[in-house]
């Protein structure tokens, strides 16, 4: 009976992965094509019973960790000496990853709290999670662009650094004018301070990545001091 059981999980587990086969590119598609449309989704599903839940893309979450994944591959494919400076404890693959979804996660975290605090709603589990959901579909393709960018830039070569920088720069304002037409349609208001609600939360976001990142690094200094 136990056997049987695994067997069943096994099934599962397989079916899973090969669907994400599927609906990881469509998930792309659809967020890359029509991304406002994707968080209202985001909202929208939360609202139905959770077996029927994003029954036709990868959860957000999901989407925002496999765009990781992939930009960790593309990386770990193209290393760069300053991967060697890394604390110990980030020189293991699993941990720089797990790492890494924490550090990006922090964006759609950031600028889901910037939305709750301009709406005046009260901040709880239930208020944040079709917020930081609808966030995760435009910051996962984002994780895309800055591993491609990276690539670029660490091959060295001056045609191939400027790809990089134009697929950067690119998928950046890209990302800022969905941040600005969410927070436009969200509030209300006008484009010019929906702009700089979205830049003031991006940038936010990046200023805390790049302390906790520093902070690490003097710590790591510290303990090699030592």
């Amino acid at each position: 009976m136990d056997f049987m059981k695994l067997l069943k999980s096994l099934e599962e587990l397989l079916y899973e992965v090969m669907v994400m086969l599927v609906f990881f590119p469509r998930t792309l598609y659809l967020t890359a094509r029509y991304p406002q449309r994707m968080m209202d989704y985001a909202d929208t599903e939360l609202g139905d019973v959770q077996s029927e839940q994003y029954s036709d893309t990868l959860s957000p979450p999901l989407f925002l960790m496999i765009c990781l994944a992939l930009s960790h591959g593309f990386e770990m494919a193209f290393p760069s000496p300053g991967t060697q400076s890394l604390p110990s404890f980030l020189q293991d693959t699993q941990n720089l990853l797990m790492f890494r979804v924490f550090m990006f996660s922090l964006v759609p975290l950031i600028l889901s709290l910037r939305l709750l605090n301009r709406m005046g709603i009260p901040l709880d589990r239930e208020t944040l999670r079709p917020v930081f959901y609808s966030q995760c579909f435009i910051t996962a393709p984002m994780t895309l662009v800055i591993g491609i960018a990276t690539i670029l830039w660490q091959i060295g070569d001056e045609t191939t650094s400027l790809v990089g920088h134009v697929i950067f720069w690119g998928g950046l304002a890209w990302y800022l004018v969905q941040q600005t037409l969410w927070f436009r349609v969200k509030l209300g208001i006008g484009y010019v301070r929906a702009a700089a609600d979205a830049l003031g939360a991006t940038v936010a976001a990046a200023a805390l990545i790049i302390v906790t990142a520093v902070t690490l690094g003097f710590m790591f200094a510290r303990d090699m001091a030592t």
